[in-house]
């Protein structure tokens, strides 16, 4: 007895796509609003285009360091707002809370004043404040079940 394998086993003939119908697809899409992430591509390659020409040390280390010292700050704020996004709620007040973050920061450092704090500390206690500023919008959202958007835009406002 011998056995045949069934026809369906044969391998299906993959489907390539034609550069008509490629076009076609991006044309509807740049129609109807849809670009992706085109704009910025673009935007940012203009950018580093005008700056090459423009900056004789846009390519060099220091450059480099510089701008990513300078962006540690934005790019924290960034990963916290991503997740609240992720999660399906929107945080209108993280430049309120990061500001007042800074300067309590920079307030307890001050030099000459009765409450200057050494060290790490001023970090900590403006972490503190955040935390709990975070904890005080966040518990109307948990708690109560007011929407973010009116939780944060309140503090925000406030």
């Amino acid at each position: 007895m011998t056995s045949t394998a069934p026809e369906s086993a044969a391998p299906a003939a993959v489907a390539v796509p034609d550069v008509e119908s490629f076009g076609t697809r991006i044309w509807e899409n740049i129609k109807g609003g849809n670009l992706g992430s085109w704009p910025v591509i673009v935007g940012l390659t203009g950018i580093v285009i005008v700056f090459s020409l423009t900056a004789q040390n846009f390519f060099t280390a220091v450059n480099f360091n510089n701008v990513i010292a300078q962006m540690a700050g934005v790019t924290m704020l960034a990963y916290g707002v991503v997740f609240v996004l992720l999660l399906g709620e929107i945080d209108l007040s993280i430049a309120y809370v990061s500001a007042v973050a800074g300067v309590v920061a920079a307030e307890l450092q001050k030099p000459g004043t009765s409450y200057g704090l050494p060290g790490i500390w001023p970090i900590v206690v403006a972490v503190l404040v955040a935390a709990l500023i975070g904890a005080f919008q966040g518990s109307f959202v948990a708690l109560i079940g007011v929407p973010s958007f009116v939780v944060t835009l309140a503090g925000l406002l406030a």
